[in-house]
């Protein structure tokens, strides 16, 4: 009897220290793991915290599981107009209060990447799409057969030998 009273006052305890809530722990299956509906919806800001637009939807490899692409909607009124965007999920940056992705791009350059209707959606397999979409936004292509960039690399350096910002160095 005393130890389930020493129990449930430790498991008070955590939730108390830490904030952990069923409603919180709901939207993870395990730690940095998250139901997709919670990145649907999500807004994406450049890196100086100006609002660009929000993911639509994810591209999603069949065979091994991976997230490909984020689909940004950007530009638009109350959806008239709108442009969709493959943004290859490596080239977003989660902030650290994890409210928004951040992506190196301004309003600007995203006016001129490649992109596309939201009813006329393009071959995400097509290796020509492929490449020209992880080119534009100075991304790495994975080799054949192999993950993505991990989304833990320090940096990442397009073959013009620019380098993006740390995904550890974001912080909005």
């Amino acid at each position: 009897m005393r130890f389930k009273t020493l129990a449930s006052f430790a498991v008070f305890a955590l939730v108390g220290v830490f904030g952990f809530t069923s409603s919180a722990w709901a939207d993870h299956t395990q730690p940095e793991i998250v139901k997709g509906s919670k990145i649907i919806g999500k807004s994406v800001q450049t890196m100086g915290g100006k609002k660009i637009g929000e993911i639509e939807d994810l591209a999603i490899d069949e065979l091994d599981g991976q997230v490909r692409y984020a689909v940004l909607s950007f530009g638009g009124i109350l959806g008239l107009g709108e442009k969709y965007f493959a943004i290859p999920w490596e080239a977003l940056s989660l902030s650290n209060n994890k409210e928004h992705f951040a992506l190196a791009v301004t309003e600007k350059e995203l006016e001129k990447a490649p992109g596309f209707d939201k009813n006329n959606w393009p071959d995400f397999a097509d290796p020509v799409y492929y490449a020209t979409i992880y080119d534009f936004y100075q991304v790495p292509l994975p080799k054949v057969g192999e993950n993505p960039v991990s989304k833990t690399d320090s940096s990442k350096t397009s073959e013009s030998g620019k380098t993006k910002q740390s995904k550890k160095e974001y912080k909005k």
